[in-house]
């Protein structure tokens, strides 16, 4: 448990332009989808209650996992469907075509892609098989590509911007995955790596987590416990902050 009394004033978590940004995004993406609250949306972890799938390293498990994000995200699972592609050679099945599409090796290969409506009107959605062993990372890649479909595919807007994509997964209930995605560590034999998933980086995932949890009047949530210990202290920093300064937050220049 964190001490929201502490005396002291706390170092902005993020400067003023990047506060509003996400403040005003994630009250945008309240008035345009009110229905439920924000305060009565799942928020969802990775735990067996939230996601009741026995995970394999299977397209069958992902599949299970995508029904699971659309149905939160208010998506009907049959307009969409969803595709995998291998990380060197990316093979694509289209239904009526394959497409291949070479990685070059200096270059970032992406977790997802989203491909717009097919043919037959429905919205296609691809991910790496790579990321099959790791459940929490493919429910983050999922939700991405999902809030794809619901921010461009149903209208809601005419251009792609790749960070309010990210919040609104954090909207819709699954920041938890993709802020734990945003930074993680690897340990081999010899040495210590890190990898990054998503557009947002590490302090604004926290940043945006923290207005979730100040939107939902929420100053201890449940679910911040199933943060990894780098999120969760910028988070914790970032909510204190906003309860410190009530009176700044939501307010534009």
């Amino acid at each position: 448990m964190f001490n929201l009394f502490k005396s002291g004033n706390i170092k902005e978590p993020l400067n003023k332009s990047a506060r509003q940004y996400f403040e005003q995004n994630m009250q945008w993406l309240a008035e345009q989808f009110p229905e439920p609250t924000l305060a009565e949306r799942k928020i969802f972890t990775p735990t067996k209650i939230d996601i009741p799938i026995k995970w394999t390293v299977s397209e069958e498990s992902a599949i299970a996992a995508m029904h699971i994000v659309a149905d939160a995200m208010q998506i009907d699972r049959d307009e969409v469907e969803l595709h995998f592609f291998d990380d060197n050679l990316r093979e694509i099945n289209m239904g009526t075509s394959v497409i291949f599409i070479e990685n070059d090796p200096q270059q970032i290969t992406p977790a997802g892609l989203y491909h717009h409506k097919n043919e037959h009107g429905k919205y296609e959605i691809s991910i790496s098989r790579g990321l099959l062993d790791k459940p929490q990372d493919t429910i983050g890649v999922l939700a991405h590509e999902l809030a794809h479909v619901k921010l461009l595919g149903h209208k809601e807007l005419d251009f792609n911007d790749e960070h309010l994509t990210d919040l609104t997964t954090v909207f819709f209930g699954f920041g938890v995955f993709n802020a734990n995605a945003a930074f993680q560590f690897n340990k081999t034999t010899d040495r210590w790596s890190y990898k990054n998933q998503g557009y947002l980086k590490q302090e604004d995932w926290a940043y945006s987590m923290a207005i979730l949890a100040f939107m939902r009047n929420e100053e201890a949530p449940t679910w911040s416990g199933y943060l990894n210990k780098t999120i969760k202290k910028d988070f914790e920093n970032s909510l204190n902050y906003i309860l410190q300064n009530k009176a700044s937050i939501f307010q534009y220049d």
